[in-house]
């Protein structure tokens, strides 16, 4: 993966010549610091929607296949604590496995995915637009956000490649935190701590490297400042994403 140097200053970049959706996708991968002419009209939707399909397309596929496997275990093991009775756990699993549980996590997952690039603008647009006081709307920032999030594709086939091998969604790493030792209960601590590795992995320091250059781009403000004030902020967002899965893990 490679980027431009984030050292020099950028300028408004949504007045230049248009790009082509598929023009866009691709200089998002090989040259995101150009990737961002033309947006006067909205076009956030588009990598969005490529992300829903994707994503959708890979839970119906996981299904049965390591979702269920994951829930169950899960599931057995709140019986043996005597949290849940064994009727219960029955159908829980039956719906589970039936076509209105399968069209519940799809549309979860449509759900929650919007949610979180609404988030990440907002985030774009706190950050550049108050803290640095850049001009930048919030659209541009939904903008950025959107299309910063098709970085997420690589590590989502990841994920639903090692999800098929193993047969569940359980310990399935794809930043730092696979060097965590692979235990079959990990404890609150070491819950936290995989999800803050996996969290300044690779793939999503790439995804941040995007998100600053798309954000120093359309608002004109230094690379160098916006990458400041944005990875300060993800840093904290990822700080307190490793605290809850912390407090929700087991032990």
């Amino acid at each position: 993966m490679t980027t431009a140097p984030m050292q020099a200053a950028a300028t408004p970049a949504a007045s230049s010549p248009p790009l082509s959706p598929l023009a866009r996708v691709v200089a998002i991968f090989t040259r995101p610091a150009q990737a961002w002419g033309g947006l006067q009209r909205v076009q956030w939707w588009i990598p969005l929607l490529i992300t829903l399909v994707i994503t959708a397309t890979g839970n119906f596929f996981l299904h049965d296949r390591a979702l269920m496997p994951m829930l169950v275990d899960q599931w057995e093991q709140e019986v043996a604590d005597g949290n849940m009775p064994a009727e219960q756990m029955e159908r829980a699993q039956a719906f589970m496995e039936g076509t209105t549980g399968k069209i519940m996590v799809l549309v979860q997952q449509a759900v929650l995915l919007p949610v979180f690039t609404l988030f990440a603008a907002l985030l774009i647009w706190f950050g550049v637009g108050f803290v640095l006081g850049s001009k930048i709307s919030y659209r541009l920032a939904l903008e950025v956000a959107a299309w910063a999030g098709l970085i997420s594709l690589p590590g989502y086939f990841i994920t639903f490649a090692l999800a098929w091998f193993k047969e569940t969604m359980k310990g399935i790493h794809t930043g730092f935190g696979l060097l965590l030792p692979d235990t079959e209960t990990p404890g609150k601590l070491m819950t936290g701590v995989g999800a803050f590795l996996d969290g300044i992995g690779p793939l999503a320091l790439w995804y941040v490297a995007v998100v600053v250059l798309g954000a120093a781009a359309l608002s004109g403000a230094p690379r160098k400042s916006v990458m400041w004030v944005l990875g300060g902020l993800y840093l904290v967002i990822m700080v307190l994403i490793a605290c809850m899965a912390a407090m929700g893990a087991r032990g």
